[in-house]
């Protein structure tokens, strides 16, 4: 069910109507204030898409299991998921089954299709021995037999060259769309020195959509924060997999961040570690616990229809 997710642009049965084409650069004089302008064109013309379309089915590609299917079987990994503390250090995990679910994992959404995340799967004993010290000694790193590290990129508008490249060769992207792609895309991410530049654009747009009612995407101002939120994303995605695995998982945040990047070699200005994730199977005391489960808030206190 994770291969058929995507990003559907309208809900009319059995077809996919194309976001509006954002105008190309060579109609546009370049400069902030144009691209802004640009923005507000496209934004404006893709809200009169939305509302033309019909809220039905996206339709699905051949193959496809029912919805009812694929539905209790991901509530069933959503719900049979817990944080497993305790790891049977006698008990491994399939490698193959795990390259699978990473792979699965790759499918996750991220903005732009940017993908700025890594997963860092260590599974030797040397490396976890220096990996749990980084974890502030949690005995999972240890126990488990494999521990996966994200890491999110800073800079994800990077990948936008390659990205682009990829979706015109798939046609996943219109080749108008080209330009349009690459300036929204650093519109929206490169921050310049210290993030200065990221300021400006979130208090102008920020100030620009009072002043005329219209809205205009949020520009985010922390790098690290953005790289948190996307790569949160993969790492739900692998913990719920992994519970559809058969697998017991620990997502561990309590981490000395910069002890991790040292351990793994990750570059320290570019890459930042929201998470880290303990695979493995439970022992049997450690079993016995995930029947109390840990509680949750009642749905209409989280959940809001409508207004907050």
């Amino acid at each position: 069910m994770f291969r058929h997710s995507r990003c559907c642009s309208s809900f009319t049965p059995g077809t996919r109507t194309a976001a509006p084409t954002p105008p190309a650069s060579d109609t546009v004089s370049s400069g902030f204030l144009a691209t802004l302008r640009s923005l507000v064109t496209w934004g404006r013309a893709s809200a009169t898409v939305a509302s033309s379309a019909s809220p039905a089915s996206c339709g699905r590609t051949a193959g496809c299991i029912s919805a009812g299917v694929a539905l209790d079987a991901v509530e069933a990994a959503v719900r049979n998921r817990w944080t497993c503390r305790q790891f049977d250090t006698a008990k491994t995990i399939d490698l193959d089954t795990l390259r699978r679910v990473l792979t699965a994992t790759t499918r996750a959404p991220t903005g732009f299709n940017l993908q700025g995340w890594y997963a860092v799967v260590v599974t030797s004993t040397a490396v976890r021995e220096q990996l749990v010290k980084a974890a502030l000694g949690q005995p999972q790193v240890l126990q488990a037999p494999a521990t996966v590290v994200f890491v999110g990129d800073m800079e994800p508008e990077r990948n936008a060259p390659q990205t682009l490249e990829m979706g015109l060769e798939t046609g996943y992207y219109d080749p108008l769309y080209g330009s349009a792609y690459l300036r929204n895309v650093y519109y929206f991410l490169h921050g310049g020195p210290m993030q200065s530049m990221a300021a400006v654009k979130s208090a102008v747009s920020a100030q620009y959509s009072r002043a005329t009612g219209t809205p205009l995407v949020s520009v985010p101002v922390s790098r690290a924060g953005y790289a948190w939120k996307q790569t949160l994303i993969p790492a739900t995605t692998f913990v719920q997999l992994c519970t559809a695995a058969g697998w017991d998982t620990c997502m561990m945040e309590g981490i000395d961040e910069e002890a991790v990047k040292r351990v793994l070699g990750v570059p320290v200005d570019r890459y930042t570690v929201p998470v880290i994730v303990s695979v493995g199977y439970a022992t049997a005391a450690e079993a016995e616990k995930r029947q109390v489960r840990s509680p949750r808030f009642a749905t209409p206190h989280t959940v809001r229809w409508n207004k907050f």
